[in-house]
């Protein structure tokens, strides 16, 4: 398999793993706050706040799995950005 189609499947399942987790920590976050009375009995669509948490850690780990594996695939990349940020002296007309 080419490198290109690797690197695609990854983004993609990169992609829907990190929706579940978006929604997860968004729905954790603005309606199931940690705290309060009844914070240990809170319950979303069906399912208590423990559900959740577990569902956005392993969504979450899954994620950064894929996060390095994203990075490793591009780490020639990575390599030689930095010196496409340095200035080179010969473009400032100082030789």
């Amino acid at each position: 398999m080419r490198k290109v189609t690797i690197n695609a499947i990854v983004d993609i399942i990169m992609l829907i793993a990190f929706i579940p987790t978006l929604i997860s920590g968004v729905v954790l976050y603005g309606f199931l706050p940690e705290g309060g009375r009844f914070s240990g009995q809170a319950v979303f669509m069906g399912l208590s706040r423990q559900v959740w948490i577990t569902m956005h850690d392993r969504w979450g780990i899954i994620f950064s799995i894929l996060v390095i594996l994203h990075l490793l695939l591009h780490w020639k990349f990575l390599r030689v950005l930095p010196a496409c940020f340095r200035k080179s002296k010969k473009k400032e007309g100082v030789e």
